[in-house]
């Protein structure tokens, strides 16, 4: 088959819903080239977020349910959106939804695939992470892999940066293999803080945070605090470092909601910078971001006075939606894994050896 059409679905860690994107795509000079036909947000209900929030620290009762659940809603909601289309669709890939993570050693996405070939009737690829651990990597971040994909032809240095729960970015430069890893917190913190003061899922568009005043201090604190944010790479990190523990012990309840989302945000912007700066010393370099967080403008507004060199894009100018990219991304790293493309994540995860990325499961 010259040609398939795949579906990505990514559910990220602030389970509000789920990303699919359908792609076409094909193989030249052994590089997966993916064209998005449609894309689709699925909201999920305010409780349903709720109970997915609260699985990091819910007992293996609660998670195994949790596992069934959203297999089982995914299945129906893709295959109505299929059906509604009259999409003919060759494959389905999944991330899956990630309640615990630990580089190198463990990773935890639920979501049983299962559910899906049973009900769509074709192939469904997963667990991407694991394969990637236990080739000795990180089991994250992977779409660095899509990226180097992405911009195969670009002549120039660049960066994407992908703003989620977790921020990430990945480094391209010309005759170097690409290098890509997570800097900190990204919605995660911003997204949990709303969730437990505000009783609401986020603060959209960075509203309230614009409202607020940062306080250097308490950021510049904050990254001493945290080794994470100035380690070397190859790192990867969750709500594990960034989550609900970490509310508690560092946001001061007496300050007002304005200025502790001013420094939430800043502190993911600073992480950010931080970890380009390190690594990336070239000027003019185009960032593009993607993610939840490029709709931010508290965000946006602090990266181009942290980054005043760099030129900060969208991944919209590529022809991907920002929203979708992690998305298009999984379809095609499913894609790979059909056309049996080795990956090598080396520089990205530390992954030790190149391998085909992720499992295929069929219902028979």
């Amino acid at each position: 088959m010259d040609k398939i059409n795949i579906i990505g679905l990514m559910t990220g860690t602030s389970c509000d819903g789920m990303d699919l994107c359908l792609i076409e795509c094909r193989v030249v000079n052994n590089i997966p080239v993916g064209e998005i036909i449609k894309t689709k947000y699925i909201k999920y209900s305010n409780d349903f977020t709720k109970y997915l929030l609260e699985l990091n620290n819910s007992s293996i009762s609660k998670i195994s349910q949790a596992h069934m659940d959203l297999g089982k809603l995914w299945a129906v909601k893709i295959n109505d959106w299929i059906t509604k289309n009259n999409f003919n669709i060759d494959m389905i890939g999944i991330h899956g939804q990630t309640i615990y993570h630990n580089g190198t050693h463990s990773s935890v996405q639920i979501g049983e695939p299962l559910y899906i070939s049973k009900l769509l009737k074709v192939p469904v690829i997963y667990n991407f992470r694991i394969k990637d651990i236990i080739n000795e990597g990180q089991g994250a971040p992977l779409i660095p892999i899509v990226d180097k994909w992405i911009f195969n032809n670009e002549k120039e240095d660049v960066i994407t940066l992908n703003i989620g729960g977790i921020s990430n970015i990945t480094i391209l430069s010309k005759d170097k293999e690409p290098l890509g890893f997570d800097t900190g917190p990204g919605m995660s913190l911003s997204d949990l803080y709303c969730v437990k003061f505000l009783s609401q899922q986020y603060d959209k568009g960075g509203e309230i945070a614009l409202k607020g005043v940062f306080d250097i201090n308490t950021v510049d604190k904050w990254i001493q605090n945290e080794n994470f944010i100035s380690a070397n790479p190859p790192k990867s990190t969750g709500k594990e470092l960034f989550g609900v523990d970490w509310i508690e012990k560092n946001i001061n309840p007496s300050i007002s909601h304005e200025n502790n989302l001013a420094n939430l945000t800043y502190f993911t912007s600073l992480s950010i910078a931080l970890n380009i700066k390190n690594i990336h010393k070239s000027k003019n370099t185009s960032v593009y971001i993607s993610g939840g967080g490029i709709n931010n403008k508290s965000i946006l507004k602090n990266l181009t006075n942290l980054l005043p060199e760099y030129k900060i894009l969208s991944i919209d100018e590529k022809g991907i939606h920002p929203k979708y990219k992690e998305a298009y991304g999984f379809a095609m790293l499913a894609a790979s894994n059909y056309y049996n493309i080795e990956i090598n994540a080396k520089s990205i995860t530390g992954a030790k050896d190149t391998y085909i990325i992720g499992e295929k499961t069929v219902w028979r």
